[in-house]
């Protein structure tokens, strides 16, 4: 079995290839200026996103930031928005794509070693997500309805609190005004519409605890 392109190349190959990445990197983060703030270790590889920052709008990225070397993240950020990644998050793309959008004025805020497996989140007021929290495949967080459901009823909107140690599996809709607590398990395909206290089960569309749980694991430290 063929190894990786690491496996072919030399130590002083790697380095180049690296200080090369860190050189990009930094043109990269001075396109943004001050709008984006991004800690020294975090992964040169946030240079292939797709990211827009709008007039008045800020990115912090913290310590240890990773995502792979190719394409795949799209972050939009609106004028006067604000994303806030925490230490040690990883936004995967190896097998699909993450994209974050805060819409003018909005917040959303990842928090530490939290891992985005190719989600969607949208945020026009607030969304917030709790350390050591993952997000599988095609899931889906939205803190608005997006448009009015009729001439009556305008848009709403309503914070979403995901808990820490949470794990939300594939397919997954979180919509708008939602807490999920600590420790908490989402069934694939659910569809949560309703605050879930912290340890249980929750599954269905819509979701609703099938049975407790206890303390769910913190993710493994490199």
């Amino acid at each position: 079995m063929t190894g990786g392109i690491g496996d072919r190349m030399g130590p002083l190959q790697l380095r180049a290839i690296y200080a090369l990445d860190q050189l990009r990197f930094r043109r990269f983060r001075a396109r943004y200026g001050d709008a984006l703030r991004v800690h020294p270790s975090a992964s040169p590889n946030l240079r292939l996103s797709r990211l827009r920052i709008e007039p008045g709008g800020r990115v912090e990225i913290r310590a240890r930031f990773a995502t792979e070397r190719q394409p795949g993240n799209h972050l939009w950020i609106g004028a006067g928005g604000a994303l806030c990644i925490g230490e040690d998050v990883w936004l995967r793309t190896e097998h699909a794509e993450n994209r974050l959008t805060i819409f003018p004025g909005g917040r959303m805020t990842l928090g530490d070693r939290v891992l985005l497996n190719g989600a969607m989140i949208h945020a026009k007021g607030s969304v917030e997500i709790g350390a050591d929290s993952m997000l599988g495949f095609g899931s889906r967080v939205f803190d608005a309805d997006l448009h009015p459901l009729d001439v009556d009823t305008p848009e709403r909107v309503g914070t979403v609190r995901i808990g820490e140690r949470v794990w939300v599996g594939s397919d997954v809709t979180i919509l708008r005004g939602v807490t999920i607590g600590d420790d908490v398990a989402i069934g694939a395909r659910s569809v949560v519409t309703r605050d879930l206290p912290s340890r249980v089960l929750a599954v269905g569309a819509p979701a609703k605890p099938l049975r407790a749980i206890g303390r769910r694991p913190t993710l493994p430290e490199d």
